[in-house]
């Protein structure tokens, strides 16, 4: 530390040199011979006084604590002016004439064209040597640095703050309304993070220069903004319209109505229009449907409703058909007992509960000859061969096919089977 401060003195008085002037000496040697003539000792012992005050400003001056690092050479640099200066052991200086007198400090303040900065709060001219720092000198320990705007006040510098004399510039393109349950894709190309804002405060952010797919969590009005000096500012809005809930349910499954296999749908979601989907028929506008599965199956039947503000919403369910239709047809013939047994007769029962056009055979699988043939659901065949006006044997199996003029959508047009005689 004394070396340092050896050190500094040093350079701030190397090579510095004042011009004599010898008429001040002349009056203040014969001011001193009047007031209390001295011997050369005691001029020895003022010129080391003189010496000694000038030499503990100097250091004051350099030592002092600055904001703005001036050197001590910086310092001593704005001295040039001193009227009471060091010049090879012997001290000039103006005494009172006539009650005026001029300081070193008050040339460097005249001399001195000073300016508030936005970042360090004073800082000089570019062609003058800058000065201690007003801040410091008030409180040289306190280490906050205050910066000033342009529209008055001041703050401290901090993390997130806006230092700038300029609000801070966010562009967000407009975002459409959107509905409950749909997603859209949000851009952030702004140097800050944004902030999606729900209606129940649930916060989504957006990260600098990116996109992501927003999917909303309720419906209402959404906000997006950002964050300035620890407050959220709202940029855009937008809304997310409420959708209709789509709901259904399967009364019935497995069931055979009027000799059709068949799966009842009803809703009570409401809407301004319904779409039932069973995979290869749509069914519309209607809250009440039947379907029709024929092949043994997994089946995803959908319902979508659509609100009068245009937003849809859709529900799914999976119902499982366990047997292949086919016409609901038994598989023995009773010989037995023609008038008695309830199997005494072959006809396929769906064909005597549906309003269709058919045309039924029964074969014999030993010479493929047509044993029985019709067209009427209730032209029963009892076991009789055409060909021979005589009963067929007993434990017999026969062929019987089925062609369907007009099958239901979805239906094939072709039913076979077989039979066995008892």
């Amino acid at each position: 530390m004394k070396n340092n401060l050896e050190n500094s003195i040093k350079e701030s008085l190397k090579g510095y040199e004042m011009s004599y002037d010898s008429s001040a000496w002349e009056a203040l040697s014969k001011k001193l011979d009047h007031v209390m003539p001295v011997s050369p000792k005691s001029n020895t012992k003022w010129y080391l006084g003189g010496a000694a005050t000038v030499a503990v400003i100097v250091t004051t001056i350099a030592l002092w604590p600055a904001e703005n690092n001036s050197t001590p050479k910086n310092i001593a640099s704005n001295t040039n002016e001193l009227n009471s200066v060091v010049n090879k052991g012997n001290v000039n200086s103006v005494s009172n004439n006539k009650g005026q007198e001029a300081t070193a400090t008050n040339q460097s303040t005249n001399k001195s064209n000073t300016l508030v900065d936005e970042n360090v709060g004073i800082k000089t001219m570019a062609t003058e040597n800058p000065i201690i720092s007003i801040g410091s000198l008030i409180n040289p320990l306190n280490p906050t640095v205050n910066y000033q705007n342009t529209n008055g006040g001041s703050s401290n510098l901090g993390v997130g703050s806006n230092t700038g004399n300029e609000p801070i510039k966010i562009e967000i393109a407009t975002v459409k309304d959107i509905c409950f349950g749909e997603n859209i894709s949000i851009s952030n190309k702004n140097e800050v993070s944004l902030i999606i804002v729900d209606p129940n405060g649930l916060k989504t952010t957006i990260k600098s220069n990116k996109t992501i797919s927003f999917v909303p969590e309720t419906d209402g009005k959404h906000s997006i903004g950002y964050i300035e000096n620890d407050q959220y500012i709202s940029k855009e809005t937008f809304t997310v319209l409420p959708s209709p809930k789509a709901d259904f349910s399967i009364d019935d499954k497995n069931i055979y109505e009027k000799g059709l296999p068949t799966v009842n749908v009803s809703t009570n979601s409401i809407g301004a229009s319904y779409l039932l989907d069973f995979g290869k028929q749509t069914v519309e506008d209607t809250k009440e449907t039947s379907v029709h599965y024929f092949k043994k199956d997994n089946y995803t039947i959908s319902l979508t409703v659509e609100g009068l503000n245009g937003c849809k919403s859709k529900a799914s369910q999976t119902v499982e058909i366990v047997d292949n239709y086919n016409l609901m047809a038994v598989l023995w013939l009773d010989l037995s007992n023609p008038t008695g047994s309830a199997y005494n007769s072959f006809m396929p029962y769906a064909l005597t509960e549906r309003q269709v056009d058919f045309k039924m055979k029964i074969i014999d699988l030993k010479d493929g000859g047509i044993v029985f043939e019709t067209t009427d659901a209730s032209d029963e065949w009892k076991g009789m061969d055409r060909r021979t006006g005589q009963q067929v044997e007993k434990n017999k199996a026969f062929m019987w096919t089925v062609s369907l003029n007009n099958p239901e959508k979805g239906e094939k047009s072709e039913y076979t089977g077989s039979v066995t005689t008892k």
